[in-house]
């Protein structure tokens, strides 16, 4: 049987830093709730303001951001009104629809009762305003995501970015919040517990709760729900990766000079979740950033004529990576039999070991940059082969039981092979099984936005939030004439 060759497959959302000039109007709110003057000092977080000063200078030095677009709240700016007044008067005064607004929050989170009957789980998420305490542990004088979401209207038809270095986990309490500086470590939860919430199990959620409640083109914060976000040496974990990332372009997985939001989001996890296993107090409840939407493509770079953002749209190898980097790379094993060059007409085989077991998903990217199923297609799933590939445990497509081989078809040129290792049951089901017939797929892009959005999802199925355990893997190949 013949397929169009190989090549890979990517999805998610697109983050590209390259500066230029700047057409199209973008404003930056920065707020760092650090000093909390009416709160004891256990509370008091060291690092939001030095944030804020490095999140200023990325997007001036790095973005184009003048100083005049560019406001910040700090210390005792960082008060409730002055947060939703900047938000309602300065960023609805200065922007008009289409423009670039950029929201950055640093700070402790926390949840508290429900107003009005919108939240499941009766709890709505907020961000702790400097001046909080100043009449006692009242949930009003938070700054609830429902508030965050009516100043955000008056936003209407801006690109709205939300940065948040914080998190929300209603799983916890003040008795356990760690106190890791008695411990001799410096290192801080950015999580105030509030009294009037308490709860024995953790209500478990896939979707970003601040991403929920406000109409916003890209939420990025520091940790899932129900879990802490972190500071050390002054600063926070998230924002010291996040800015690392962009600046230096570590998170152009794919070397093609842009970074996606996919990208940018399997760059930041195994850092926050690598410095939380160093740290015992992290292990219970994890830290993982998230994203949401995570079924988007989004290419965010300094405004441009073309609008501040853009999407990715193309139909080359590299848009595909860009939406779908590698992951865990080293954990996948891509072989082609008898080798990576062919001639026309030559038969071949996929020889694939994975380092865990897990469930296999493989793609060609073919010459003419179709998007081709392998394994699992329908006649695999007719003859039982699930995908269920064991550690250290080599799998060939198409093997002996098959009775076809693979044939390397014109036109001549170059290609790729995508090979993805579920490792978590990731449901995947419906979305191969409606590709399952060795044809090209219609829209590749929001294929792979869908298959990415699904693959980055919170995996819910454990004591902890976490990010699901996937691994993906590209191997080159080229037919000749």
């Amino acid at each position: 049987m013949k397929t169009g060759y190989l090549k890979a497959f990517a999805a998610t959302m697109c983050l590209c830093l390259s500066a230029g000039t700047v057409h199209a109007a973008q404003k930056a709110l920065l707020i760092g709730a650090g000093v909390y003057p009416y709160l004891e000092p256990d509370a008091q977080l060291s690092g939001p303001a030095n944030d804020v000063r490095q999140m200023a200078d990325f997007l001036k030095g790095d973005w184009g951001f003048a100083s005049s677009d560019v406001r910040i709240l700090v210390e005792e700016g960082a008060a409730k009104n002055n947060i939703l007044g900047s938000i309602t008067g300065w960023l609805a005064s200065e922007t008009r629809p289409g423009d670039r607004v950029i929201i950055y929050y640093s700070g402790h989170g926390s949840q508290v009762p429900d107003r009005n009957g919108d939240e499941e789980d009766g709890l709505d998420e907020t961000f702790v305003p400097t001046d909080y305490g100043r009449r006692g542990a009242r949930a009003e004088d938070m700054l609830t995501d429902d508030e965050i979401a009516s100043a955000l209207s008056t936003l209407k038809g801006r690109e709205v970015i939300l940065i948040a270095d914080s998190c929300h986990s209603g799983t916890v309490n003040r008795d356990v919040v760690p106190d890791l500086v008695s411990k001799g470590l410096d290192a801080k939860a950015r999580y105030l517990p509030f009294s009037g919430v308490s709860r024995s199990l953790p209500v478990v959620r896939d979707e970003e709760p601040l991403a929920r409640e406000t109409n916003v083109h890209l939420t990025l914060s520091a940790a899932l729900p129900h879990q802490l976000a972190w500071e050390t040496n002054g600063s926070g974990i998230f924002t010291q990766n996040l800015i690392r990332g962009l600046r230096t372009r570590e998170a152009d997985l794919n070397g093609n000079g842009r970074v996606t939001t996919a990208e940018l989001l399997n760059y930041l996890r195994p850092r926050t979740e690598q410095w939380c296993q160093r740290v015992e107090d992290c292990r219970d409840l994890q830290f993982t950033p998230n994203m949401s939407p995570r079924n988007e493509a989004f290419i965010l770079q300094p405004a441009s004529a073309e609008g501040p953002v853009q999407t990715v749209t193309g139909n080359t190898a590299d848009d595909v990576s860009d939406v779908l980097p590698e992951q865990s790379s080293q954990e996948i094993k891509v072989s082609i039999l008898p080798g990576s060059v062919h001639q026309i007409g030559d038969e071949v085989q996929f020889q694939l070991t994975s380092a865990v077991d897990g469930y296999l998903t493989l793609f060609d990217l073919t010459v003419e940059d179709d998007l081709v199923l392998l394994f699992p297609t329908d006649e695999d799933r007719s003859a039982g082969k699930t995908g269920r590939i064991r550690a250290n445990s080599a799998l060939t497509v198409p093997d002996p039981s098959y009775g076809f081989s693979f044939e390397a078809e014109a036109p001549a040129g170059k290609g790729k092979l995508l090979a993805i290792v579920t490792e978590d049951p990731v449901d995947l089901e419906n979305l191969l099984a409606a590709n399952g017939e060795f044809e090209p797929i219609g829209d590749k892009i929001d294929f792979m936005k869908e298959l990415s959005g699904r693959l980055n999802k919170v995996w819910t199925a454990d004591n902890a939030n976490r990010s699901a355990r996937w691994a993906a893997g590209y191997q080159d190949y080229e037919i000749r004439q």
